[in-house]
This record gives structure tokens, C-alpha cells and sequence, in this order.
């Protein structure tokens, strides 16, 4: 029994760690096809802002667990949602300051809407006594979608490129993210020595997993990338613009969440909508992308 449990405990480790050689093969063929000017300093530059988020995210967990030894039955409280909005905003922050984009308001004006409807949507979640579950999800998926949008931002910012930009920024560092967060994940599995299914490690963790971090951060970037077109053209209102720059964030955090919320009831029919709406999302920005028909230098 024991052999059969080992065996089956290498082939999970053995699997994990040839999807990530394949998402990584994938980054690497995405760079090369988007003709960036500087494409290796800034790819390189977002998969170690990719490392940065997800480490950071993992660091948070094991500084809460270490000083909140019940950390199961503190996970839930409005107080760890206290700590981990300040440890976000901390985050963010950081991203601003490295790359040089405290003199930009355009960065001030999404970090100050997007936190303070982070603050806003989770204390009222906390209160309102919503499913624990389900404000965990929330906070973990606007968590996420928040940090790397904003870092797509920060690099955009820092370039004298078109906005357009964001879309292949977003991209990179959504699948950067998803990378690294897969590595952590086998981190966890080799020192803990926990197994799971091959298929739920392959496909759910491997391949689907990564498609939503892509689609999510993506239709965030979109959206933006639409919003900043209208303005361009059109002068809106300080109040239309919080509210859309607000709509461009839950309309990726809502398909994030719902992604998480419907395979915590085994729906697995979600990975068919997730393949489908993928594709076709990620073949039009894309499509949109300016990097793409850039002469290569």
C-alpha cells in the first residue's frame, strides 16, 4: 500500500513539474511572438513581478499563521480581512513606488478606487454574515485580479508605449502568475506530502487554472483598455469614470470568483465555458494588441 502511495505521489510531482515546463514553454513562445520594443527586459521584468505577487501572497498566509496559531478559525474573521486589505495596499504600493509612478495620478486614481471598494465590499461581507466560504473566495479573487492588473498598469505607465499595451502586459504577467503559482503548488505538495488526482493536478491546477488567470486579468485589461479609447475621444465625468474603472475590476473578479465558487461544488462543466469563452477572449485582445504589429527590432 505504501509503494502504490508513493508511486502515486511521484507521478502527481512528476506531472506538476512537466505543466509547469509547458506553461513556461508557453510564456516563451508569447514573448517572442509579441514584437516588444525591449520585449526581454520588460517580459523578465513582469515574470519577477509575477514571483513578487505570488510569494508575497504566500508569505501573508504563513505571517498569519505564525501569529494566529487557530489560523483555520481565524481566516474568517474581519480582522484577517483588516490585515490582509492593509498587507494588499502595502503591495500595491511597493509596485508604484519601483516603478517610478508616484507622480502619476492615473495610478493614485485606481489605487485609491480599487481599495477603497475592496475595503467597502469586504467589511459589508464580513457583516452582512454572507457564506464564510464565499467572502473567502471573494476576497482571494479580487485579492489577486487587483494585483495584477494594477502591476499590468504600473508597467504600462512606465513606458512611452500606446495603452494599448496592457493587453499584452496583462497577459504576461497573468500567465507569469500562474506559473509561479503553480510551482509554489508543488512546493507545497513535495514538503507536505499530500497527492491529489492526476487529473485535478493536470487539468484543474495545470491547464484550467491558468486559462482563468489569463481570462480574468485579461477582460479586466480589456475593458480598461476601452475605457481609455472613450476617454481619449470623449470627456467623462469623475464620477462615470470611478464607476466604470470599478465595473472593469468586478467584471474579472465576478468570473474569477465564479470559477472558484462553482468547482467548490464539483460543477465541472465550468471548464467547458472556461476553454470556449477563453479562446475566443484571448484570440481578440490579442487581435487588439498593438505588440503584435510592431516591426521586430
Amino acid at each position: 500500500m505504501n509503494q502504490i502511495y508513493c508511486l502515486n505521489y511521484w507521478m502527481q510531482i512528476v506531472a506538476a513539474i512537466l505543466l509547469c515546463m509547458v506553461l513556461g514553454y508557453f510564456w516563451i513562445w508569447l514573448v517572442q511572438h509579441l514584437f516588444l520594443k525591449k520585449r526581454k527586459t520588460f517580459s523578465f521584468s513582469l515574470l519577477a513581478t509575477s514571483i513578487f505577487l505570488v510569494g508575497s501572497l504566500y508569505v501573508f498566509s504563513y505571517i498569519v499563521g505564525y501569529f494566529l496559531p487557530n489560523f483555520d478559525q481565524a481566516i474568517f474573521s474581519l480582522p484577517w480581512f483588516g490585515y490582509f486589505l492593509l498587507y494588499c495596499a502595502l503591495i500595491f504600493l511597493f509596485l508604484i513606488f519601483v516603478n517610478a509612478n508616484y507622480k502619476s495620478k492615473h495610478m493614485w486614481f485606481l489605487f485609491v478606487v480599487w481599495m477603497v471598494l475592496f475595503a467597502i465590499v469586504g467589511f459589508f461581507g464580513f457583516k452582512m454574515g454572507i457564506q464564510a466560504v464565499l467572502v473567502y473566495y471573494f476576497v482571494s479573487a479580487y485579492a489577486e485580479e487587483f494585483l495584477k492588473i494594477g502591476a499590468s498598469e504600473n508597467a504600462t505607465n512606465k513606458t512611452d508605449f500606446y495603452s494599448s499595451d496592457i493587453l499584452s502586459f496583462s497577459l504576461l504577467l497573468a500567465l507569469g502568475f500562474s506559473i509561479v503559482e503553480n510551482v509554489f503548488y508543488v512546493g507545497q505538495q513535495v514538503f507536505s506530502l499530500e497527492t491529489t488526482s492526476l487529473f485535478s493536478l493536470a487539468f484543474g491546477r495545470g491547464i484550467f487554472s491558468s486559462l482563468i488567470h489569463l481570462v480574468s486579468t485579461g477582460l479586466v485589461a480589456l475593458l480598461l483598455y476601452k475605457l481609455y479609447q472613450r476617454v481619449t475621444l470623449q470627456q467623462i465625468s469623475p464620477i462615470k469614470k470611478i464607476i466604470r474603472v470599478i465595473f472593469c475590476l468586478l467584471m474579472g473578479v465576478a468570473l474569477h470568483l465564479l470559477y472558484n465558487y462553482l468547482l467548490n461544488f464539483s460543477q465541472f462543466w465550468v471548464y467547458l465555458v472556461v476553454v470556449i469563452g477563453g479562446y475566443f477572449l484571448l484570440t481578440y485582445i490579442l487581435f487588439l494588441s498593438d505588440s503584435l504589429y510592431r516591426v521586430k527590432e
